[in-house]
């Protein structure tokens, strides 16, 4: 993978999508939906991505990034019909992930221990299809989105445990993500709609996403930056 430039263009629009990420986290997410909240929401990784393509990037991860974006526009209306396109979107976004987290391992010439991988990568997979049995009951028709969607997360958990250990952001926001999702999915398919919970829900899924999008660019620059 060639390497990437950081330049003025780079930390301007990454500031930009940072101050997105808290605005809308500190202001926004507990109000209605509305267009200007969407597109608050949406400007976070729609910063990011653009930060990305002015650096060289690696396509995939600029593409991931994008699929994140649309993800949070659709969900943003908390609308049950865009729900399947936020889904979607997001199960893009983890393929992609998959792809460049094996593209790096596999080129990395990554020679660390196996062990704590394979113990990471059983507890992933386990607590995924445990989470997946607990809410199968709720799900009905979305199952159909749902369980793929699963499959694509765990896989990109399971990838990110073979990143080389110079991209440890990487890993724990991979882990970062499968939480938010986690808590998103239980918010809607398990708690109640009067849920005193869902004041608790909300933040979380937010900063745990926010977090786990920084984190995982970060790692992948890291890892390119130093095997480009």
């Amino acid at each position: 993978m060639g390497a990437m430039t950081l330049g003025p263009a780079f930390w301007v629009l990454a500031a930009l999508g940072l101050a997105a990420a808290i605005g809308y986290g500190l202001y926004f997410l507990q109000r209605p939906p509305t267009l200007l909240r969407a597109l608050v929401k949406t400007a976070f990784p729609g910063f990011v991505a653009a930060a990305l393509v002015s650096a060289g990037a690696p396509l995939p991860l600029v593409l991931a990034i994008v699929a994140s974006a649309l993800g949070d526009f659709f969900l943003a209306f908390d609308k049950k019909w865009l729900l399947p396109l936020g889904i979607l979107s997001f199960l893009i976004a983890q393929l992609l992930y998959v792809i460049i987290f094996t593209a790096i391992w596999f080129f990395s010439g990554d020679n660390s221990p196996l062990w704590p991988r394979y113990v990471a990568m059983t507890l992933v997979i386990l607590t995924s299809v445990g989470f997946l049995i607990w809410m199968a009951p709720k799900l009905g028709w979305m199952a159909l989105g749902v369980v793929p969607y699963a499959a694509a997360i765990t896989a990109m958990g399971v990838a990110a445990m073979w990143l080389p250990w110079a991209g440890w952001p990487a890993i724990i926001g991979a882990l970062s993500f499968i939480v938010s999702d986690f808590v998103l999915a239980a918010e809607l398919f398990r708690l109640p709609p009067d849920s005193p919970a869902r004041r608790i829900t909300a933040p979380v899924v937010w900063w745990t996403y926010a977090a786990a999008q920084v984190l995982i660019v970060c790692g992948i620059i890291n890892l390119v930056r130093v095997g480009g």
